[in-house]
């Protein structure tokens, strides 16, 4: 199924809103927002029944689970709180043209 998202890029304005720490914070919120509370992980299950949150009804599980596979960095089929900064980070445009370390020294 081919979707054609507008995809937004907010990352960078609440980082330069926020700040480093409090960005991290918020990031989280959503983390554990998406999260098993059990596992404290983002699994295929706990992505699918909070996918209305992020208005990703339409998707197949095979969608869902390829965007948990895309962050995985331990191949377990789950996000930690980790994984899903990192992804979240890399799949930020903007956040990734301004740089970590632009972000840090100007909120420093």
């Amino acid at each position: 199924m081919d979707y054609d998202l507008e995809f937004e890029d907010y990352l960078p304005l609440m980082a330069e809103k926020l700040g480093r720490e409090a960005l991290m914070q918020e990031l989280a919120k959503g983390f554990y927002l998406l999260a098993d509370p059990l596992s404290q992980t983002i699994t295929l299950q706990s992505l699918k029944s909070n996918a209305p949150l992020l208005g990703l009804t339409q998707m197949s599980d095979h969608e869902l689970h390829d965007m948990i596979r895309a962050g995985d960095s331990k191949g377990r089929g789950e996000l930690d709180l980790h994984d899903f900064c990192v992804a979240m980070f890399c799949t930020s445009p903007g956040l990734m043209a301004m740089g970590l370390s632009d972000l840090v020294d100007h909120h420093s």
